[in-house]
């Protein structure tokens, strides 16, 4: 095979796997220690390649251990420094850089300790002024909160209206309940005007808080409630409701002609399952979709939770022709067949963008949760082999190891991989 053209296969492989964060690129990069990745390993530097940023923990360690075995280092640190210090649209990748630094620093280069703190605050990214203080806490415990407080405090004393509430103290008071944290920023305040601003702001942002939290409902009649057009249920309340309350809403449901109503009611049974006749939902879910109720949409999402021969049919009908597919793959999670794998994987096998493998990997996760059995080994690990949603990819890895079809392959890999939760996982 011609050499250039093996070593352009072999990097390829080597970014498909850091973008999606599988153990594979450490692997490669320990193989193919001859070979430059570093054009890449920046890439990695500068972008969380992760599905989501905000939930995902950080690829900070996946992305050092690799520079670590690489060659070029030197670039690469440099880039951490320009990334660091240049980066203005998007939090995720700043906050990943900033971690990145901060491991730099613990391995003794102090550089990354002054461009972790001439960073912070410094040209913030609308909404990310927080950006680097978990960061300084790590480094330097309650004076790094000193001069966090401090800072915010020169942005008050410039702009009294300035917004900022007191998340970076509670969560370093829980991190240190050793230290009186309000009592030593009390104490600075009293001869340092900027930590008494942002003091006294974070005061008033909590103040406004507890004024404006909804009340709590008292729930009486479960039904009412949820159709109040001046009330309803939040979010919380949806998701425990009782076996009874469950009851009521559904003998509504079986009656209501308002098609609001209609909507409403269906939305509670996509929590819950539906305790009556499930065909009745299937009625719902076969109709012709309307964005002002929702019905359609709700009742589809709501099978999942029934189980009968022509629920699970009108999902094999709707599955293969479908652009979004998780929405009916849902369905098999209480319709599972024998045999089911090979759709699905045929499913996984047909679609490449990311939203979708990410609808499919949740979907995916909730049907073999539900039904276990070996043949789930390969439609996810097809899904694997796409997907860039480390917290996903944990679940599919508990999966496999639970049914006990995790191939060799990607044992080896998850030793490495950028989802620290799945590491443990071999263990």
């Amino acid at each position: 095979m011609d050499t250039m053209n093996e070593t352009t296969r072999i990097k390829r492989q080597f970014y498909h796997s850091l973008k999606r964060g599988t153990g594979e690129a450490y692997l490669i990069a320990k193989k193919y220690q001859e070979i430059d990745f570093s054009s890449y390993l920046i890439k990695g530097v500068l972008n969380n390649f992760a599905y989501d940023g905000q939930t995902e923990s950080s690829r900070a360690k996946y992305i050092f251990d690799i520079i670590a075995i690489s060659k070029n280092q030197g670039k690469i640190r440099n880039a951490v420094l320009d990334g660091l210090k240049n980066e203005q649209c998007d939090t995720w990748n700043l906050t990943h850089i900033f971690d990145l630094a901060k491991l730099y620093f613990e391995q003794g280069d102090l550089e990354f300790r002054e461009a972790i703190y001439n960073r912070f605050l410094n040209n913030p990214i609308e909404g990310s002024d927080w950006a680097g203080s978990e960061e300084i806490l790590d480094m330097d415990g309650l004076d790094g909160l000193i001069y966090i407080a401090e800072k915010f405090g020169e942005v008050i004393d410039q702009d009294p209206d300035y917004w900022h509430d007191d998340c970076i103290i509670q969560s370093f008071q829980k991190e240190h309940p050793n230290i009186a944290v309000i009592k030593e920023l009390e104490d600075k305040a009293k001869t340092n005007k900027f930590i008494r601003l942002y003091l006294d702001c974070t005061k008033r942002s909590k103040f406004s808080w507890k004024r404006k939290r909804a009340k709590q409902i008292d729930i009486e009649d479960i039904v009412e409630e949820l159709l109040d057009p001046n009330k309803g249920l939040s979010f919380y309340q949806k998701r425990n409701l009782s076996e009874s309350e469950l009851y009521s809403v559904g003998k509504r449901l079986l009656i209501e002609k308002d098609e609001s109503n209609i909507g409403k009611l269906l939305d509670i049974f996509t929590e819950h399952k539906f305790p009556f006749d499930g065909d009745f939902i299937l009625t719902f879910a076969k109709r012709k979709s309307n964005p002002s109720n929702g019905i359609k949409e709700y009742a589809i999402e709501a099978l999942k939770f029934l189980k009968s021969d022509s629920i699970r049919n009108f999902a094999l009908e709707r599955i293969r022709k479908s652009r979004n597919p998780a929405t009916f793959t849902d369905i098999l999670m209480s319709n599972y067949e024998s045999g089911d794998f090979q759709l699905l994987s045929d499913i996984a096998n047909k679609f490449n963008d990311e939203h979708i493998i990410e609808g499919l990997a949740n979907s995916y996760s909730d049907i073999y949760n539900s039904n276990n059995t070996k043949e789930c080994k390969e439609p996810l690990e097809v899904l694997y082999s796409k997907m860039n949603c480390g917290i996903h990819r944990n679940e599919i890895v508990k999966i496999l190891i639970k049914n006990n079809v995790l191939s060799k392959k990607i044992r080896e890999e998850i030793k490495f991989d950028s989802y620290l939760e799945t590491r443990e996982l071999i263990e």
